[in-house]
């Protein structure tokens, strides 16, 4: 059976939000009381178990119970899901030896990724709830809140709701709407239903091996496999190495990573359609590929950069092209992505973006690789390309890296592993 966390692979639903939580501790035995503590919280939201508040509760007191959700147990959830990960950083205080740790974890490096957020913490702990209903996400916020406060504090927080579509009922894979307009996540992995997907999604301490190397391999006088003309790309020089080994612990955990950001939606919508969709890399109505007819009523193929090698058709800027170049090796390095669409009110204005959300068997030759060596890189696919056009547009919130354990139960969705020398694992 399989131990991953329930909320990487489920339906998304309606909303989400992602609450990063720093540990307000360096003690070891404080710590591992606060994730004790943490696991019955997700435990009892997951049970719809509510604290007793009655009319003969002492008036003098706060209520046990907040009260937005009533005072029942057993209330609907509304396909709740609630999905842990711990940072590099709490694995520290948390005092899990070195090997024992994920090995490709680290906190987020904004000034390598080229974003400068509003919020750099990376937090200890991430707890990304989704559900159909607003309240049951505040609810979890608020309760941990409350009864975490004194060994837990909030770092960043965000929410997302999900695509729109031109159905009733949740976006279809081909035809959700990012708030740009375009379709989005038409190339996504689908580790649910594909076992080849869900290797590169969920850590196998055995297939350390068939990791990608670090930059791609290119043989003296050999062409540009990227296309372009003779001179391959540059690439960073401090690109980190993939992991050599994995703790057997790990098995079926899964690197997060979060990155919220909004768009200059003010800016964007006076673009051209004809920029926009060169931004892009796709037609904006259809969602087809740039080489491709201009046809709604076909689904998305893939692109052929092989037969556009220097960007007459799709610009080697373009958002699809340098985030999934399609080279040698390029299908390992594909991640999952279970992103929100973002809306922002506040007082002065409404901001849109993403809370990009993805899964993956390491950061090093996924997340990061694609970022630092493909879409942030003015030199692939060959020196002097460019970065990635739609970067222009955005403002970095926050986000981190985690690392989402496996379930010690998979009918226990609390029951993330913690390696840790005479705690329990489980609840």
């Amino acid at each position: 059976m399989d131990h991953f966390q329930q909320g990487i692979t489920n339906r998304p639903p309606d909303h989400a939000l992602l609450l990063a939580l720093q540990l307000n501790t360096t003690d070891p035995a404080r710590s591992a009381e606060a994730v004790e503590r943490l696991r019955e919280v997700v435990h009892r939201e997951r049970r719809s178990d509510l604290n007793e508040t009655t009319p003969t509760s002492p008036k003098e007191q706060p209520s046990a119970e907040t009260g937005e959700l009533g005072f029942d147990d057993h209330y609907e959830r509304y396909h709740l899901t609630a999905t842990v990960g711990f940072a590099a950083s709490a694995y520290d205080k948390l005092g899990v030896a070195p090997e024992e740790r994920p090995q490709d974890l680290r906190s987020i490096d904004w000034a390598a990724l080229g974003d400068n957020p509003r919020k750099p913490d990376n937090g200890d702990i991430v707890v990304q709830v989704c559900t159909d209903s607003v309240y049951i996400a505040e609810h979890f916020q608020r309760r941990i809140e409350e009864e975490l406060g004194d060994v837990v504090s909030v770092a960043w927080v965000v929410a997302g709701s999900q695509r729109h579509n031109s159905r009733s009922g949740r976006a279809g894979r081909e035809e959700g709407r990012a708030l740009i307009g375009f379709k989005d996540g038409t190339s996504n992995l689908n580790p649910r239903h594909n076992p080849d997907d869900a290797k590169l999604v969920f850590v196998n301490p055995a297939d350390i091996g068939d990791y990608p190397p670090t930059v791609p391999i290119v043989g003296p006088g050999a062409a540009n496999p990227y296309g372009g003309g003779p001179q391959p790309p540059n690439f960073p020089p401090d690109l980190h190495a993939p992991p050599t080994r994995e703790p057997d612990w790990a098995e079926d955990g899964s690197y997060m990573v979060v990155r919220a950001s909004v768009i200059d939606t003010a800016t964007w919508d006076k673009r051209s359609l004809g920029e926009q969709e060169h931004t892009v890399g796709r037609f904006k109505v259809s969602g087809q590929a740039l080489d491709k007819p201009d046809d709604a009523s076909q689904s998305p193929t893939d692109p052929d950069y092989a037969a556009d090698p220097n960007g007459a058709t799709t610009p080697v800027t373009a958002h699809i092209r340098k985030a999934n170049p399609r080279g040698p090796d390029d299908a390992k390095r594909e991640l999952f992505r279970r992103g929100y669409p973002l809306v922002l009110a506040e007082v002065e204005a409404t901001q849109c973006g993403l809370v990009f959300v993805s899964f993956a068997r390491t950061v090093t030759t996924q997340f990061e690789f694609i970022t630092r060596a493909w879409t942030n890189n003015p030199d692939f696919p060959f020196p002097g390309a460019g970065i990635d056009t739609l970067r222009a547009f955005e403002t970095v919130l926050c986000g981190g890296y985690f690392f989402v354990p496996p379930l010690a139960r998979p009918s226990q969705p609390w029951s993330w592993v913690v390696p840790l020398e005479g705690v329990p694992a489980t609840a």
